[in-house]
């Protein structure tokens, strides 16, 4: 059966949503690496950018005293984006990755990650919920960087608590079979998290630069990550290029 183009680069978009926590690339076949913790650490540095570029933006208007509104439409999307990537990545670890080990490794307790998660996502609904409006005032913008300000500190000693724990502990556990068994998982979670894939397909790509970029796009076909998300798709992403490493 011939598979249309269309249905190719669809395939391979998902495959890198569900990359959200390994790298999908062969180097599995060398052996136990650190995939996990690379991974991990992949999508934790495009999670915590977009948290620093919106304090920023927002402690910039407010020393105006003015809101930004040619720029509110593209904040509203990589705000948006944000969530969406945050809410996808902690599902998955929530509902694969944890459940996994705790197959595997006897009395292992995840309640603090679980918790922290708890915690966070409160306050990313409530960040999106208040950038989603046309006409934003100055005390709208307060709380959001406010609100912004709390999720950092509370993102700061999850993500440093949670790579810890996956490097020397998690990932010294798993063959390279298991390895790719999880990866499998991940990537079909992924597909049904990262909609609209226009705007979270390039909030991922251009959030990293150099050599981390290079490895997150390593699989990706030439045409979609040349042509199809810088082109073909910029009129639907361009509004974020402010916030963007683009």
């Amino acid at each position: 059966m011939k598979i249309s183009r269309r249905t190719m680069l669809s395939r391979s978009f998902y495959m890198l949503i569900g990359s959200f926590f390994i790298p999908m690339n062969t180097t599995f076949a060398t052996g136990r690496t650190k995939h996990l913790s690379k991974g991990l650490n992949l999508i934790h540095k495009v999670l915590s950018r977009p948290l620093d570029i919106g304090i920023s933006h927002l402690d910039k208007c407010l020393s105006y005293k003015e809101v930004d509104m040619e720029n509110h439409d593209g904040f509203k999307d990589y705000i948006g984006s944000l969530a969406m990537v945050f809410n996808g990545h902690h599902h998955g670890e929530d509902e694969i990755l944890f459940p996994t080990f705790e197959k595997k490794i006897k009395d292992v307790d995840f309640s603090k990650l679980k918790k922290q998660h708890e915690e966070l996502h409160p306050l990313i609904e409530q960040i999106k919920i208040r950038v989603d409006i046309d006409s934003p005032s100055i005390e709208d913008y307060q709380e959001i960087q406010s609100l912004l300000k709390e999720t950092k500190a509370l993102w700061i000693k999850h993500r440093d608590e949670e790579e810890q724990i996956v490097e020397l502990d998690m990932e010294p556990i798993l063959s390279t079979k298991e390895q790719i068994e999880l990866s499998d998982r991940l990537s079909k979670h992924g597909q049904s998290m990262s909609e609209p894939a226009n705007l979270i397909l390039p909030f991922l790509i251009y959030n990293l630069e150099g050599s981390d970029r290079d490895e997150f796009t390593n699989d990706m076909p030439w045409i979609l990550k040349k042509f199809v998300v810088p082109i073909i798709w910029k009129s639907k992403w361009e509004k974020m290029k402010p916030f963007l490493l683009a």
